[in-house]
């Protein structure tokens, strides 16, 4: 029923509304066809009988302005194309004119007038020179027709001026009148809306308000109100589906809560159960929640509810990088001091996640701190032990080395083939051993941190310049061509100790220059990255590919992949990304098919910055 009330009312509305368009434009079809009558006739009518005095008045002033016949022009360019001119006029006048009885005879008139006078001006035109008194009786004549034409065409303008003022205000009171039957219209029309809309608002949005205060307190998480059910149209079987949603959501919500509950208790007893600190912050490093041994910690630092500073910088780095901090690079461990009646110092290495929130935005950051306190010492004591190691054995091999370098040089007696052999196969021994020791010995210096970095800012062109000039003529002995690939001019510098840079890159080039492929060339590359860092890498091409388990394992203490014959200690990367780590940069290795390309991320210098100081190595956690 309220569904044919509110079609019937609507219908009603459409139908006025249609009277009423309709209405308009036949309005406006009758006042445009009155305007177009108007301008095609009377003001058409005016225009020519101006036209026939400007014409009349211009013939006038160049033919009539003689006092003798000798003074007559003869030139009759003007006159012709005048009469042709008035010709037009005077039909346009007889074409437009009405049928007024008054009016046609005027025309009529009006034309027999244009006849004379033209057919005087012939005769004037043809005068001679001895036709003085004829002269002066045209003259005259021509006067007095020139007036009377004048005064016609004044009387005709007048009367189509009349006219014209006459039909206006019968388009103006034609229009009076459409505009009040319109606003009849109009006003039936609202009448016929406010009495559809009184009827309609208690059978349609009252229910509908109802149903919209249900569904705020549903929002409201009340799931026990209920839309009354008054009739069985549409509405009621809205509200009764509405009764069935709520119905549905109070039980499942009861279920959620539950097992939100539940999990909440499973996710408390896991944090508790984690044996390292375990911090949850948001942005501003501000807690929301933490383990009991993240409280522990808090608490020995006198900082409750607070996280240690150590743990912030490891967010700020994660946010920095704008995504997870982990892996098990001991350079990132921190040491925290606590208190001396509390115990020594403690060694963390921080797990910084990123927690994303509904549409991937961040929502805070969770921090679990692994202690790596013995692991660290044992570090620490790997590398004192290689350090001692190295310098104990250095000095007997060094000895040995000398000892058979003397024994080659024949400087104590004469050795045969055999003992020659034999002290050359002792020889080279000894140079291995030594090489390894070296190795061993730097890397030691890196792990303790005893190397000092100059970092200056460098053109990365520089570094690749420096890199083909040292290592370069070296790979092209060997056959392999190596290409520099054009840089941008705006790259910027770098933070840079030029010295280890080139380093690295040269042990980039050797690795190429070993297992690469000889007829293929060996590229230096250098590009802006978008976080702040220039990415130097040199790109060949191998017949063996890199796996992604040998891609993981290149920069491990001696590494050698299986199935090559080349010698090497297996040291020299692991020397290469501690040297990365130095400059705070990354190392890292890539391998697609049979392209491989080493590379090295080197920061960028900040425009505010001018100088930078020396830099010791981190030391190795």
């Amino acid at each position: 029923m309220r569904r044919w009330n509110f079609i019937s009312g609507l219908t009603v509305i459409l139908l006025l509304l249609l009277v009423l368009c309709g209405f308009c434009v036949w309005t406006a079809r009758t006042l445009s066809g009155d305007i177009d009558q108007i301008i095609s006739s009377n003001f058409d009518t005016l225009r020519a009988l101006r036209g026939i005095r400007l014409v009349t008045s211009r013939i006038d002033a160049q033919y009539r302005s003689s006092t003798t016949t000798g003074e007559i022009p003869r030139a009759l360019g003007l006159y012709e194309l005048a009469r042709a001119e008035m010709d037009q006029h005077v039909a346009i006048v007889r074409r437009t004119s009405s049928e007024a009885p008054e009016e046609a005879k005027l025309v009529t008139r009006l034309e027999t007038l244009v006849k004379d006078y033209f057919t005087y001006y012939d005769e004037y035109l043809a005068l001679g020179r001895f036709e003085g008194d004829r002269f002066k009786a045209l003259t005259r004549s021509l006067a007095q027709n020139a007036a009377e034409i004048t005064e016609v065409t004044v009387i005709l303008s007048d009367m189509n001026e009349r006219d014209v003022l006459h039909r206006r205000a019968l388009a103006t009171a034609k229009g009076q009148r459409v505009v009040y039957i319109a606003l009849g219209i109009a006003v039936f029309s609202i009448g016929i809306y406010v009495w559809t809309s009184i009827r309609l608002t208690r059978a349609i949005f009252d229910p509908l308000r109802q149903l919209r205060d249900s569904i705020v307190k549903v929002g409201q998480r009340q799931f026990d109100v209920a839309v009354p059910v008054k009739s069985g149209d549409e509405l009621a079987q809205i509200a009764t589906t509405f009764n069935t949603m709520a119905a549905e959501l109070r039980a499942y919500v009861a279920e959620s809560d539950q097992r939100v509950v539940e999990a909440n208790r499973v996710s408390r007893a896991i944090l508790e159960a984690l044996p390292y600190p375990v911090y949850i912050v948001d942005d501003s490093f501000a807690v929301k929640l933490m383990n009991p041994r993240a409280e522990q910690l808090s608490a020995a630092l006198e900082i409750p509810d607070a996280v240690p500073g150590a743990v912030r910088r490891a967010i700020d780095d994660a946010a920095a990088i704008g995504g997870e901090l982990i892996g098990d690079d001991l350079h990132r461990a921190v040491e925290i001091a606590l208190p001396a009646a509390t115990g020594t110092p403690a060694t963390f290495l921080p797990q910084v996640f990123r927690m994303a929130g509904a549409a991937g935005l961040n929502e805070g950051w969770a921090v679990l701190l692994m202690d790596v306190t013995k692991l660290r010492q044992f570090d620490l004591a790997k590398s004192k032990a290689l350090s001692i190691i190295g310098h104990e054995v250095k000095t007997p091999v060094t000895s040995i080395r000398m000892t058979l370098h003397l024994l080659l040089e024949e400087k104590i007696g004469p050795l045969t083939a055999d003992q020659r052999e034999l002290v050359q196969a002792g020889r080279d021994d000894c140079e291995r051993l030594l090489t390894v020791l070296q190795a061993l010995l730097e890397l030691a210096r890196f792990e303790s941190g005893r190397v000092t970095m100059r970092l200056v800012p460098v053109p990365p062109g520089d570094l690749l310049a420096q890199a083909d000039s040292m290592h370069g003529d070296y790979l092209r002995r060997l056959g392999v061509a190596i290409v520099t690939e054009p840089i941008t001019p705006t790259l910027p510098a770098v933070l840079a100790d030029a010295i280890h840079v080139v380093r690295v890159l040269g042990n980039f080039l050797n690795n190429a220059a070993k297992y690469g492929v000889p007829d293929k060339p060996v590229t230096l590359r250098a590009e802006l990255r978008a976080d702040s860092f220039v990415r130097l890498s040199v790109r060949n091409h191998t017949s063996r590919p890199l796996t992604e388990a040998e891609q993981t394992k290149v920069f491990d203490p001696f590494y050698r992949r299986e199935g090559e014959g080349s010698e090497g200690t297996g040291l020299g990367l692991t020397i290469c990304r501690e040297i990365a780590a130095a400059h705070s940069g990354r190392i890292g290795v890539w391998a697609s098919g049979d392209l491989v390309d080493f590379y090295l991320d080197l920061r960028i210098v900040s425009s505010s910055r001018n100088h930078v100081p020396e830099l010791s190595t981190p030391p190795s956690a």
